[in-house]
């Protein structure tokens, strides 16, 4: 197996492949014990069966080229980031907001 050309997206596809526990707060992963990337890898593409043309097929408008065009066209992965951000910050707000009023200490020798 060759080593692949890493552009700007492949390095995007295996962060996102590296992330994917936060994804997703209902599904385990095991932990991710590679630091960097991987020098050998291949990416594939899912061929469509025929038979599910009406049931499992995406529609070519909604088919990306790749996982982080997709997780960026996904509304219920945009909507838990969001909403996980703005927890986030207003969490990081109201510890500031303790600080500001805390009395400064003296050291004593």
């Amino acid at each position: 197996m060759k080593a692949p050309e890493m552009t700007n997206e492949l390095k995007n596809d295996l962060k996102a492949l590296k992330m994917r526990a936060s994804m997703d707060p209902k599904r385990f992963y095991k932990k991710n014990d590679r630091d960097g990337f991987p020098k050998y890898f291949q990416i594939g593409t899912i061929v469509d069966n025929p038979a599910d043309f009406y049931h499992s097929r995406i529609p070519k408008k909604q088919r990306k080229r790749t996982i982080v065009e997709e997780l960026l066209a996904d509304s219920e992965f945009r909507r838990y980031n969001r909403r996980k951000y703005s927890e986030i910050m207003a969490e990081k707000a109201a510890n500031a907001a303790g600080k500001k009023f805390r009395k400064k200490k003296k050291f004593r020798n």
